[in-house]
Order: structure tokens, then C-alpha cells, then sequence
């Protein structure tokens, strides 16, 4: 998984994902879940305005955890 070998690294990572059981088992430390699998970062049944809201809340919902210290996995669950 891309998001470990990063943080590994000292770059921290936010995983955008909707199985956050799985991106947890495989190392994920930063999750975020998402919409859908096939619509991770948004919602074509919304308006457009409406999914671009959600779009926005999303990644700042990542850029957020990116900011955040974590010692153990954490699920950033804020929009």
C-alpha cells in the first residue's frame, strides 16, 4: 500500500477510501471515508453545486488529517 510505504517515510498521508476495514488491515493510518467506491470523492445523483460541496468537505476533511499527530490508526469521519 502507497499510503504505508510514505508514512514510513515521514510523509504523512490521508486514504481516501470507502473500505476502511481493508486500507486499516493493510496499514492505513490517516482514513477518510468516502461516498462510494466507484464515486470516491463525490456523488453523481447530487446537483452540482451540492457535489461540489461534498468534494470540498471531503478533501478538507483529508487535508485535516494529514495535520493531525496520530500514534495508532485514526478515521477522520467529519462531513
Amino acid at each position: 500500500m502507497i499510503t504505508r510505504e510514505l508514512e514510513r517515510e515521514d510523509i504523512p498521508t490521508a486514504h481516501i477510501c470507502t473500505m476502511i476495514n481493508v486500507s486499516k488491515g493493510m496499514g492505513g493510518n490517516r482514513l477518510v471515508p468516502s461516498r462510494s467506491v466507484l464515486y470516491p470523492t463525490g456523488d453523481p445523483e447530487l446537483l452540482p453545486e451540492e457535489e461540489a460541496t461534498l468534494r470540498r468537505k471531503i478533501v478538507a476533511n483529508a487535508l485535516e488529517a494529514i495535520k493531525t499527530e496520530i500514534i495508532e490508526p485514526v478515521i477522520f469521519e467529519k462531513y
